[in-house]
């Protein structure tokens, strides 16, 4: 489990486990893309009244700083060229639409021979009980664009790829 744990809350769940992901797509919970909502109002105007210094604002969360933590329950690495890319998105737009997601963070697992990872070591099985944990890093603010909406996508590749994967988003404690 690693030496640090996280409070997991029900409304950050981007992955249930529920299937395995054998092709390209976004993570699913409940039957659904897994997405969730950090808050805020981004591009949003809001008018003030006519004493105020200026006629409008618009406000923008707050920067978050958070884990993507994925606990793998089953991958499959047997063929020799499985590839494993899951990546943390950010977006404004709800349905995430085209030219409107940043990458936010990611990870690559699978077999060490087709990873982009120099001298990468094959993602090991997962321990029978609680699976294996992984961390992604990330804050919802890039190139000074802070990010409302965060999903994930796993881009797979090889001879019948094949994980399960359970992940929420954990506030990082402000240290």
């Amino acid at each position: 489990m690693g030496d640090r744990t996280y409070a997991f809350d029900i409304n950050n769940v981007i992955s249930d486990g529920a299937a395995a992901y054998t092709a390209s797509g976004y993570a699913q919970a409940l039957g659904s893309d897994g997405i969730v909502d950090t808050g805020g109002n981004q591009n949003v105007v809001v008018n003030l009244p006519s004493i105020a210094n200026v006629s409008t604002i618009t406000p923008q969360q707050a920067r978050e700083d958070a884990a993507m933590v994925i606990d793998v329950t089953a991958i499959k690495t047997s063929s020799s060229n499985e590839v494993y890319k899951l990546l943390v998105l950010g977006s404004n737009d709800p349905s995430f639409g085209a030219g409107k997601v940043q990458c936010l963070g990611s990870i690559q697992l699978g077999f060490a021979g087709s990873n982009d990872v120099p001298n990468g070591i094959t993602t090991p099985a997962p321990a029978a009980i609680g699976g294996s944990r992984y961390e992604v890093l990330f804050a919802t603010e890039q190139n000074n664009v802070k990010y409302e909406y965060v999903k994930m996508y796993n881009v797979l590749a090889g001879t019948t790829p094949s994980i399960t994967y359970k992940a929420f988003i954990a506030v990082l404690p402000i240290a």
